[in-house]
């Protein structure tokens, strides 16, 4: 929005009134689908949400947060990707109607300020998805000790070696997500400025309270969270 407005331009002056519209709509979305993931967890600490996705349901089954909470998974990739301001949502820079938008007069270095906050936003994204739905370092059977293979036996690892494998998978889950946000951007068209908001405001936003209103209800009803 600063940017836009120093600009001096009505292009990019247009381009950060659509990029803080567009950011509360789905914004409002993003935490009450949070919300809901702190509901089941019962924890705000994102090392104890990733811990307890560690368990295995049916002796095979990963305990990601994306099965327990499946509707916040959706509404969170999807403000997510809103957040990065890339297709189909790069509506404060869409080149056919602004120009660039709100970087429209920077160049050079400040323009690659710009591009690389955004790209870094991607990668935060997939970061965060990664530790909220997908277990974030958890392998399932990995623990501290070593790997415990469907059938029962267990095999010992070094630390280290656990280590470097929860790394590894926090790794692959992070650029599988990543690669799915560039997937998107290739394959979607761009939404007009109207159904955007539409999406926000009639779409992910009653969703949203709907599923935290139901997950607070059966996690009343159980009177615990899933460990």
């Amino acid at each position: 929005v600063l940017g836009g407005w120093a600009s001096n331009s009505r292009w990019s002056l247009l381009g950060g009134i659509r990029g803080s519209a567009q950011m509360i709509s789905y914004e409002i979305a993003m935490g009450l689908g949070l919300i809901g993931v702190v509901l089941t967890y019962n924890t705000l600490d994102l090392q104890s949400i990733a811990r307890q996705q560690g368990a295995l349901l049916w002796g095979w089954l990963p305990a990601w947060g994306v099965l327990y909470q499946p509707v916040a998974f959706l509404i969170f990739l999807v403000g997510g990707i809103a957040e990065s301001k890339r297709i189909p949502f790069d509506l404060p820079e869409s080149e056919s109607e602004l120009v660039s938008g709100y970087f429209t007069e920077y160049s050079g270095a400040k323009h690659l300020m710009f591009m690389m906050a955004d790209f870094v936003e991607v990668v935060l994204v997939a970061a965060l998805v990664t530790t909220f739905f997908f277990g974030g370092w958890q392998f399932p059977g990995l623990d501290r000790t070593g790997f415990t293979a469907p059938w029962g036996a267990h095999v010992a690892l070094p630390s280290i070696v656990v280590a470097l494998l929860q790394v590894t998978a926090f790794m692959v889950k992070l650029i599988a997500l990543t690669l799915f946000q560039i997937i998107v951007r290739w394959t979607l068209p761009r939404y007009r400025y109207d159904q955007l908001m539409q999406l926000g405001w009639k779409g992910l936003l009653p969703l949203a309270l709907a599923n935290v209103m139901l997950t607070a209800g059966l996690v009343l009803w159980l009177g615990s969270a899933p460990q």
